[in-house]
């Protein structure tokens, strides 16, 4: 693995205009320099750009060790943690930087976390955010989105919400280009293609998420930095059972509120809970934070523990660790029922959801095999039930949101992306 150092020529250092300018160049010698199929362009998370995770990462790690492929890593933030160990043909290159730009122009393999103008904005000097826009025609798009969708996105969405997430007209134009979509199961390739139209249904991939091999591979075989993040994790725990608490993200000039902050007294009787089932309650915020934490800073302890993201970029080592999921309408149950978990949902806000903010794909009644509770009292009863069972979840209606959600049921979904990546390629120059 070879760092690469270089001067940026967008982003911060410059004002909009100049890095708008630049960026035009950039396109006309996108447009001239020959593309190779050879070369692949990973990028950094596009809203934590300091780490290197989820799907992208996932697929990194199936090709890393392949020399006959250049695997080029676009970084946008100093510093980051990329942990490439054992590497092969690979460089880390500055995107907002004239190597990297020229190293962009050169890939023909994009692979995207959630969209060009995500992927690879870069700030200007008055807060603005700029992105090269390549020319997709050339090129071989596989969009590895992240997560298995319960709300309502993009084309699905409210109007609000819509305006507001397609507010980038090169995003919306973008789709019909991708070579590849990844989903998950039959109904998930319905509802991403209706999300992401207007991509070609037959682009959508049921491949499976690549990330969800990290909650199945042998703990051996996984990237030596979350074999650390669950040395972690149980020295945090000391053996005791893990909650893992994740609610999802709420839009909050759509909800005014955007997050359910527990009081003192609802605090102490949780804590109490958890100690009688000898289980602490992991809390785990959405990385796009707009608002205060569920709970204040005060109350974390040895029972109440932060597993936020800076500290855990991944959550599989989360996961793989976890006894029970607690979440409200966050795509992160779907990963607890991959490993078998029990799930609870404290859907505070159902009604209003539903209603005013993203809303839901699917009846929570379909899609969600454990309890849906609505208040506190509620929540606590749930968890007392769950954590005294003692015994995996299992009864049809668990089984029928497994497969509601999942074609495939192992570690071979990057695979299984790098055989229809590779396919697509050899089609294209047959």
């Amino acid at each position: 693995m070879t760092p690469a150092a270089a001067t940026p020529v967008a982003g911060s250092r410059l004002p909009a205009w100049l890095a708008r300018g630049l960026l035009a160049l950039w396109r006309l010698l996108d447009l001239l320099v020959p593309k190779r199929g050879d070369h692949w362009a990973f990028f950094t998370h596009p809203l934590k750009p300091g780490q290197f995770i989820e799907n992208s990462r996932a697929v990194f790690e199936q090709v890393k060790a392949d020399p006959a492929l250049r695997k080029c890593v676009f970084v946008r933030a100093s510093g980051a943690r990329l942990h490439l160990e054992d590497a092969r043909n690979t460089v880390v290159l500055p995107l907002a930087s004239p190597a990297g730009l020229w190293a962009l122009a050169r890939c023909r393999v994009l692979l995207l976390t959630n969209s060009t103008s995500l992927d690879m904005s870069l700030q200007c000097r008055d807060g603005s955010y700029v992105a090269p826009r390549p020319l997709l025609r050339r090129r071989v798009v596989v969009n590895l989105w992240h997560g298995i969708p319960l709300k309502r996105l993009f084309a699905l969405a409210h109007p609000r919400q819509r305006a507001h997430g397609d507010r980038d007209a090169f995003r919306r134009q973008e789709r019909r280009h991708y070579a590849g979509l990844i989903a998950s199961s039959d109904v998930d390739g319905y509802a991403m293609s209706a999300i992401f139209h207007p991509i070609p249904p037959d682009n959508v991939w049921i491949t499976g998420l690549p990330r969800n091999d990290f909650l199945r591979q042998p703990e051996a075989a996984l990237p030596r930095y979350q074999r650390e993040a669950l040395a972690t994790l149980r020295a945090a725990t000391r053996g005791r059972r893990l909650v893992l608490y994740a609610p999802t993200y709420r839009d909050a000039h759509v909800t005014g509120t955007a997050v359910r902050r527990f009081d003192d007294g609802e605090v102490a009787r949780l804590k109490a809970l958890l100690r009688a089932h000898g289980a602490v309650l992991g809390v785990r915020g959405h990385y796009l934070r707009n608002a205060p934490a569920p709970f204040a800073p005060e109350h974390h302890d040895e029972v109440l523990i932060d597993l936020g993201h800076a500290q855990h970029e991944e959550i599989a080592p989360l996961l793989r660790e976890a006894s029970l999921v607690l979440t409200d309408y966050s795509s992160v149950y779907i990963d607890a029922l991959y490993l078998r978990l029990p799930v609870i949902s404290f859907a505070w806000d159902l009604d209003h959801y539903r209603q005013h903010q993203n809303g839901l794909l699917y009846d929570m009644d379909l899609a969600f095999p454990g309890p849906v509770t609505t208040d506190f009292d509620g929540l606590l009863q749930a968890l007392d039930a769950a954590l005294g069972a003692g015994s995996p979840p299992a009864g049809e209606r668990y089984e029928a949101a497994r497969r509601l959600f999942f074609r495939h049921d192992d570690d071979a979904n990057a695979r299984r992306v790098v055989e229809r990546l590779h396919a697509v390629l050899a089609g294209a120059t047959a």
